[in-house]
């Protein structure tokens, strides 16, 4: 339906040229449309047969973003053609003396329709271009974040605590790209991190993602430890199994890979770090998600034996989990999370940001704050569904922690 309201605004704008052009464009632009739609389609199912082949999957992306780029173009035409419908229609529809008075002569009417559909054209470009960018360059465009927080129940020891935070790799989507990866194992290494977490999403279904990477992985440094949760991708939820055992093998097999990177899995449990005799505890729950997300974490089984006036520091992908059972824990002091990717299209400029995430998630990126409780919200390494970033980059998160 979108094809043919676009179509219909490039009649008229060919309206008037050779009969051979207009009939060019319009059968390209029908054979590009269809087999477009059919390659997608045909490769999903091909990709389905055969799942756990990363090679499969970069090239159904490449296709899907492809087809998300061209679809956007033509979505935002539309609105154009649209609005100059809608507005001869009302026109059409007004008392007949006061419509024939007021209607324009018909060269006038065909000139500010053509100027509508131009337009229309020059504003769909935008996006288009900005989607093109952001598949080309955008989403290896890695940007380190840093925020300074300041705690007045943070242990003397830990003052100057350096976390560094991953989220949402999705390694199949890195797949034929390793040097990419490569420069952020040489950002997180120059750091020197005290701590580095990942939280969630590691793969986008299939542990066969993360050959290749383990050793790569474990080459990451952080003097005090590394720690990895669980997020909604990881489970394996999203894919057909022939078994409840051949789901499970794949999930334990992303488990022990995380382990051969040097990660400590906090699957419901938490991990004491000491200093000085001064202690701060890491919690991290599976994932936990408002419907339709599962929800395998469990909070009180996470925070088992921490003491009350304790510090924590708790791993949780989704943030809607900070202000549906975090908050009011005081002994949560900071929530790391992932999970939204900021939709991986929006607007950030200086302290503005926007972007449709927000339209799902009250806290989708960066620093919030409610009472002596933070949250930090990871905008994400990888990608899904679209194989690009425009204006929300992949994102290395650098905490400070002070006292005070």
């Amino acid at each position: 339906m979108v094809d043919l309201y676009v179509l219909k605004g490039i009649a008229g704008l060919l309206k008037g040229k050779q009969a051979i052009l207009r009939k060019s464009i319009f059968i390209g632009y029908i054979i590009f449309s269809t087999a477009l739609l059919i390659s997608l389609i045909s490769l999903y199912l091909f990709y389905e047969q055969q799942p756990s082949d990363p090679s499969r999957y970069r090239l159904f992306m490449r296709f899907s973003g492809l087809f998300i780029v061209q679809f956007l173009f033509k979505f935002v035409y539309i609105f154009f053609e649209l609005f100059h419908d809608l507005r001869h229609l009302v026109m059409k529809f007004r008392p007949k003396k006061k419509f024939m008075e007021s209607l324009p002569p018909e060269e006038s009417t065909s000139s500010r329709r053509e100027f509508i559909r131009k337009s229309g054209i020059i504003m769909a470009a935008i996006p288009f271009l900005g989607a093109i960018h952001g598949i080309g360059w955008g989403r290896f465009r890695f940007t380190v974040r840093h925020s300074a927080i300041h705690f007045k129940n943070l242990p003397a020891s830990f003052d100057g605590l350096r976390i560094v935070q991953l989220s949402d790799a999705h390694l199949g989507g890195f797949y034929g790209h390793k040097d990419k990866l490569e420069e952020v194992v040489d950002i997180i290494n120059d750091i020197k991190p005290d701590i580095l977490v990942f939280t969630g999403d590691m793969v986008n279904n299939f542990a066969s993602e993360m050959e290749g990477w383990v050793e790569l992985w474990a080459r990451m440094e952080a003097r005090m430890g590394k720690f990895s949760i669980l997020g909604n991708h990881d489970y394996g939820d999203y894919s057909e199994w022939a078994s409840k055992k051949e789901k499970k093998a794949n999930f334990d097999s992303i488990i022990r890979q995380q382990e051969e990177m040097g990660f400590q899995m906090l699957m419901n449990d938490n991990h004491v770090i000491e200093r000085n005799g001064e202690r701060i505890y890491i919690a991290g729950v599976e994932n936990w998600g408002l419907p339709p997300f599962k929800q395998y974490g469990n909070l009180s089984k996470a925070m088992l034996n921490i003491p009350e006036q304790a510090f924590t520091l708790l791993l949780s992908h989704n943030p809607d989990h900070w202000s549906n059972g975090v908050l009011g824990d005081n002994r949560i002091n900071l929530t790391l999370a992932g999970h939204t990717h900021g939709f991986q299209m929006g607007i950030e400029i200086g302290n503005f940001k926007f972007s449709p995430s927000q339209l799902i998630y009250k806290q989708w990126a960066g620093l919030y704050r409610t009472g002596e409780q933070y949250l930090y919200v990871n905008r994400g390494l990888g990608f899904l569904a679209f194989p690009g970033r425009v204006g929300i980059w992949p994102e290395i998160t650098l905490l400070e922690l002070h006292r005070g």
